[in-house]
């Protein structure tokens, strides 16, 4: 009973820890303030069981968790950013520690499944609901102004939250080929993998996703099978890019312009800049300098400034962000986490947890998905089922190495009971 009400808070945790969706008519202190105690339940929840649990990513989290909060004593420092300020600004970073709450509550990934699915399933229809009703904006914020506008020729929405569903995508994609059971629903979800991102016009979107499903479909099979799954990307590639589609010429002619464009690039220039010279002393450039409570105070008013006169935006080199934010501390957590997932096996069921952290390294250049309210709580469950898969792993083994001395016993049994046969 106790675990099925922890459940229930999970349930609702995530639609809290998402702003739903960033949604626009709700009223921006109701929203920001409910998340904001919803992190603290589950902060508070969570406190009890931080030392408690032995697991592969415990050092990794405490590093980033421990990171965050030592960085609002250096924007405090650095900054004279209120602690006030920082807690405000913080808190949406803080939801690591949730790991731990379900390691001690031990969740079923069955559950968490149906969760991420539901949740993903949710993000698809708000989606497809707010393309449909472009004239007003429902979810999220508008690159520009307050209207979706034109970009990359098309009318561009960008819509928030897309943690839930890129882990979803990747639930679907590992059940296509480990399961029998929906196969049809588990491809139909996994195409939209493909659909969604070219409908964002979003380059690390769409070739993220991608290079994790063909890494996928290819790793074990045949050697013409891959020719194949090969030629068939290539094909489809080719045909997309000739046949015209808005969205797709819209993604190539960023990619041109922006190749064309080099060191001149902005994302290059302010990952210089967030690297080299924001830092006002040298222990926030080993500690970080916080997170800027942004045009409130002085700290994010500088950040506000960068934005506006320099287009230099935190948001636009993710782990730089880390860096700038946390420190030094927090990137080797994540060195450690990236590290832990491309060494340790996983049954085939649990790869899906890799790809998820696999596709956050991807975009941690340019995008804000390592460290975003948009994706941190689809990272805790990631990191908590690539848990679940280490621990099913280790149980499988015990049991074969169990399995294996009690048949070395009974032939030794047998071998001595023959052995004594023959001597009378």
């Amino acid at each position: 009973m106790e675990n099925r009400k922890y459940l229930i808070f999970i349930i609702f945790l995530v639609p809290f820890s998402l702003k739903f969706f960033d949604a626009s008519f709700i009223n921006s202190s109701i929203l920001n303030y409910s998340f904001i105690l919803f992190i603290w339940i589950s902060i508070f929840l969570s406190i009890p069981h931080l030392l408690k649990s032995k697991s592969t990513f415990a050092l990794p989290i405490y590093l980033i968790f421990f990171s965050i909060l030592c960085s609002m004593i250096m924007a405090y420092y650095s900054w004279d950013q209120s602690f006030f300020d920082s807690l405000i600004e913080t808190s949406q970073y803080m939801i690591w520690p949730l790991f731990f709450f379900m390691r001690f509550h031990d969740f079923p990934v069955k559950s968490l499944e149906k969760i991420i699915l539901f949740y993903g399933l949710a993000y698809v229809l708000l989606f497809f609901f707010q393309y449909l009703n472009q004239g007003v904006v429902l979810f999220g914020r508008p690159l520009y102004g307050d209207e979706w506008t034109e970009d990359r020729g098309v009318i561009r929405i960008i819509f928030p939250g897309a943690g839930v569903f890129i882990l979803a995508l990747f639930i679907s994609i590992t059940k296509v080929t480990t399961t029998t059971s929906y196969r049809w629903f588990w491809i139909g979800f996994s195409l939209l993998g493909v659909i969604i991102p070219v409908m964002q016009v979003t380059r690390q979107f769409i070739v993220g996703v991608l290079l994790i499903y063909l890494f996928h479909l290819m790793k074990s099979v045949s050697i013409p099978k891959k020719a194949i799954i090969i030629s068939f990307f290539i094909l489809g590639g080719g045909i997309a890019i000739n046949a015209e589609i808005p969205m797709v010429e819209g993604v190539i002619e960023a990619q041109e312009r922006d190749s064309g464009l080099g060191k001149d690039y902005i994302r290059v220039l302010a990952g210089q800049y967030f690297l080299y010279d924001f830092s006002p002393n040298d222990y926030s450039a080993v500690f970080g300098n916080g997170a800027p409570y942004w045009g409130i105070s002085f700290y994010g008013k500088f950040n506000s400034k960068l934005a506006d006169e320099r287009g230099y935006y935190l948001s636009d080199v993710g782990i730089i962000a880390v860096y700038a934010m946390f420190g030094i501390f927090a990137i080797i957590g994540f060195v450690i986490i990236w590290g832990k997932s491309f060494l340790i096996p996983l049954p085939p069921q649990y790869q899906y947890a890799k790809y998820y952290l696999w596709y956050i390294l991807f975009t941690s250049f340019t995008w804000y998905s390592v460290y975003h309210y948009h994706y941190l709580i689809s990272t805790v469950f990631a990191l908590y089922i690539f848990q679940k898969g280490i621990d099913a792993s280790k149980k499988k083994k015990f049991i074969k190495d169990i399995l294996k001395r009690l048949i070395k016993k009974s032939d030794d049994f047998n071998g001595n009971i023959s052995a004594k046969r023959i001597a009378s």
